[in-house]
């Protein structure tokens, strides 16, 4: 088990040592420099459910698209615009009473409770086909190339990321492209395990960089997700349900429909870097790990029903499958050798040391010990690469950085086996027959947690998906296909953590 880890964790650190150049885009980017480019449009669209602590997040999130455009507020009012998708008609009521104006125009679209697609998709593939639908009728229609820049509710592109962004879709001929996230944002409200979890994400993302250039979807996360408009209207997310149940992985169902219709030349890797936020609580994390694993098995499942991916070739079918097979293994099967390792391994290094010091016999050969090794070393350098990343966008001083990567490495084994045994639980459960969808949106803020996390005992495990309570229910008082033109107000600015020496204002 420990060498099928270790291969994929070898993966990763190739990808660092070797192409760490393309992963993220270092070159500054000014507004003068975007004025001599032929610049697409550019929609950021932010799909919600409108739960509680979204509207707060979701504020912060376009305060730093407006902070960009004040650089030259006539220029990115010509090419740059923000949609709000929503079930709720209270978000919207909210976003008018903080916006009043804005540099760039902000487009809310509440989707209507009657709302269903032909196929029946549900959960957030549902909001994403009606803007669909709603572009294809001719809603902030451009009259141009125009990418949609897909946002989780809390994600933020800092004005210098953006900048970046709009510069490399200046250039590109790809029609689907992904970057790199990090997860400073409410970083030191987050449990210490939470933050430990969230370490082993950015280099990871050194992954997804490979896949994602070599055109295999085995992996598509659904922000900092960036789709060509055309596109997207020509595919849709109307990915219907798997023997009744709606799918909870809309992304890398998105992502093989795209594959199964255009090949790998479609998909590429942009390079600029997304901020985003950890969950609050274990249970939380654990909880989104879970949705994750799940809704991938469900990926899968419906894509080999697909007569557009039946229609690939043999050998490239088995390579989708099996290696998304492959990664889900080795994350599930990291909650076995985590657990066996905690105990073992101190036991294991104490044994070694006594037998280096007595000339015994090693209680492995050495090039066992040597390959445990190895592994071990991979592990907790990506956990270190990513708490540092997550750290200095953080706006930590030097020595809290220090500390706080300390503490982080300190409970990575910890951290690494809970997330795994969700991954681990999703696959019993899958495999079991157990394939009853469960989805609860990640709170976005401490106070929603709190009330997610030791609500109600029905909502324990999460929220059914014919559930109908007060906190899941659509709003009655949604007027179908309502659309609101939101003009935001600015704070005054400040020095915000996350973006070490550029100033903005508070998100």
């Amino acid at each position: 088990m420990i060498t099928f880890i270790g291969v994929r964790m070898f993966s990763y650190w190739r990808s660092f040592l070797f192409v760490s150049g393309r992963y993220r885009i270092r070159e500054d980017v000014s507004t003068e420099d975007l004025w001599h480019l032929a610049i697409p449009f550019v929609k950021i669209q932010i799909t919600t459910r409108g739960s509680p602590g979204s509207s707060e997040v979701i504020m912060r999130g376009i305060r730093n698209v407006m902070l960009a455009a004040d650089d030259d507020p006539v220029f990115y009012r010509s090419f740059l615009s923000v949609e709000v998708v929503t079930e709720s008609f209270e978000q919207v009521r909210a976003l008018q009473d903080r916006f009043s104006r804005s540099p760039v125009p902000v487009h809310a679209l509440v989707v209507p409770a009657a709302y269903q697609t032909q196929h029946g998709t549900q959960m957030k593939a549902r909001g994403l086909h009606y803007a669909v639908e709603r572009r294809r009728a001719g809603w902030n229609a451009r009259p141009g190339r125009t990418f949609i820049v897909h946002y989780d509710e809390e994600s933020v592109l800092v004005p210098a990321e953006l900048r970046r962004l709009v510069s490399h879709l200046a250039a590109t001929d790809k029609k689907i492209l992904e970057g790199p996230i990090y997860y400073p944002l409410e970083y030191l409200n987050a449990s210490p395990l939470c933050r430990s979890m969230e370490a082993n994400r950015p280099v990871g993302c050194f992954e997804c960089r490979h896949v994602m250039e070599k055109g295999l979807p085995l992996h598509l996360h659904g922000s900092n997700l960036v789709v060509d408009e055309a596109f997207e209207n020509d595919i849709g997310w109307d990915i219907g349900c798997l023997d009744g149940q709606p799918l909870i992985s809309e992304d890398y169902v998105f992502g093989m429909r795209a594959f199964a219709h255009a090949g790998r030349a479609i998909f590429g890797w942009h390079g600029a870097v997304l901020l985003e936020q950890p969950p609050f609580s274990v249970r939380s994390a654990f909880r989104q790990r879970h949705r994750w694993i799940f809704g991938v098995l469900q990926g899968m499942a419906m894509s080999r029903r697909s007569t557009e991916f039946q229609a690939l070739p043999w050998n490239v079918r088995q390579r989708l499958l099996w290696g998304t097979r492959y990664r889900v293994a080795t994350f599930a099967l990291g909650a076995a050798v985590g657990g066996i390792s905690i105990p073992l391994l101190p036991y294991l290094v104490v044994r070694s040391a006594l037998a280096l010091h007595d000339g015994a016999t090693l209680p492995l050969p050495w090039e066992a010990n040597l390959w445990l090794a190895a592994v071990g070393a991979m592990w907790l350098g990506a956990a270190l690469i990513g708490a540092w990343c997550n750290a200095v966008y953080a706006g930590m001083r030097l020595w809290h950085r220090v500390t706080e990567i300390a503490r982080v490495i300190l409970v990575a084994p910890v951290a690494g086996v809970i997330e795994s045994s969700a991954a681990a639980w999703a696959v019993t459960e899958w495999v079991l027959g157990r394939r009853q969808a469960v989805w609860q949106p990640t709170p976005k803020t401490k106070e929603a947690d709190h009330a997610v996390t030791r609500g109600p005992a029905a909502h324990d495990l999460g929220h059914r998906t014919d559930c109908s309570c007060t906190g899941c229910a659509r709003e009655e008082l949604i007027n179908p296909g309502e659309t609101t033109l939101l003009r935001p107000v600015e704070p005054p600015p400040v020095r915000l953590n996350g973006d070490p020496g550029e100033s903005r204002r508070n998100m």
